[in-house]
């Protein structure tokens, strides 16, 4: 009998569960259930999409702190490498922080003109990022601004360098120069000329003359035409006649040098006071 009333009882509530189901109250709450359903969906997938976009901002925002960190420390290192190319380095991270600020901007915007639904604290979250993209902005900007200001000084810098070793160049010529004609001066200043020859030879290149009979032999005018030895008054002391018998034309004081012969009886004329020999003509014509 138990049994019976069990499976009675059952019966009677599964037809009563029929009858809910069936009822326009019920289909009416399950409709709205179902409409909520929907929404919350729909409101779970915008809070996901917008904390997938804040998400990425801020991981954006983290790389463009650690760039800013890194381009600050680059400006401020001694490292090696030439100057243009690290104003070179640090231009183009510049350039690649401005892109991602730019894009930053742009998400930020379009999660504040999307019309989704937003809490206090998301509307929060996008305002303080919106302002951290504004302050890193203008530091990029400032950053920029110093690095265009560090490579006009490094143009004229350089400028001035390469003007400084064109001074330098111009005045090592100009030194070489000097150096040169003082080279020249000197041993012009110091330099004197000697012959030695035959009457006979030294009258034919006219380099001794006779003014009459009976007048002496003396150098000519136009004995500096001839090709003469050149001789550095400083170190000539000995000059070898080659011969057993020679006579000096040339005016030199007579104190001032003698002439003797060598192992081989070949005479040699020694300058014993080079100043005073060489003072009155600065070429010595030797007949021998």
């Amino acid at each position: 009998m138990k049994n019976v009333a069990l499976i009675i009882g059952v019966f009677a509530l599964l037809s009563l569960n029929g009858c809910v189901e069936r009822s326009s109250k019920y289909k009416a709450l399950q409709a709205r259930l179902d409409s909520v359903q929907v929404v919350n969906n729909a409101n779970v997938g915008e809070i996901e999409s917008l904390l997938a976009g804040i998400n990425e901002i801020s991981a954006g925002m983290q790389a463009i702190r650690e760039t800013e960190q890194l381009l600050v420390l680059e400006s401020t290192t001694d490292q090696k490498g030439s100057a243009q190319s690290k104003i070179a380095a640090l231009k183009a991270d510049l350039q690649t922080v401005s892109a991602a600020i730019s894009s930053y901007k742009e998400q930020i915007a379009k999660l504040e003109s999307s019309g989704k639904r937003q809490s206090a604290e998301l509307r929060k979250l996008i305002a303080n990022l919106k302002a951290e993209v504004a302050q890193k902005e203008a530091r990029i900007n400032d950053l920029s601004a110093q690095l265009a200001e560090k490579e006009k000084e490094l143009g004229l810098k350089n400028e001035e360098i390469v003007n400084l070793n064109t001074n330098v160049s111009n005045l090592q010529r100009e030194a070489a120069s000097q150096k040169a004609t003082i080279s020249a001066q000197d041993q012009s200043l110091h330099t004197a000329y000697y012959i030695v020859g035959s009457k006979k030879s030294l009258k034919e290149q006219n380099v001794i003359v006779r003014n009459g009979i009976f007048s002496p032999l003396t150098v000519s005018a136009r004995a500096q035409e001839v090709p003469f030895t050149g001789v550095d008054v400083r170190e000539a002391k000995n000059i070898p006649l080659n011969s057993k018998k020679a006579k000096v034309i040339s005016l030199h004081p007579a104190d001032s040098y003698i002439i003797t012969a060598d192992a081989n009886k070949q005479l040699v004329l020694t300058i014993t006071n080079a100043e005073k020999f060489w003072k009155q003509t600065r070429y010595l014509v030797v007949v021998i």
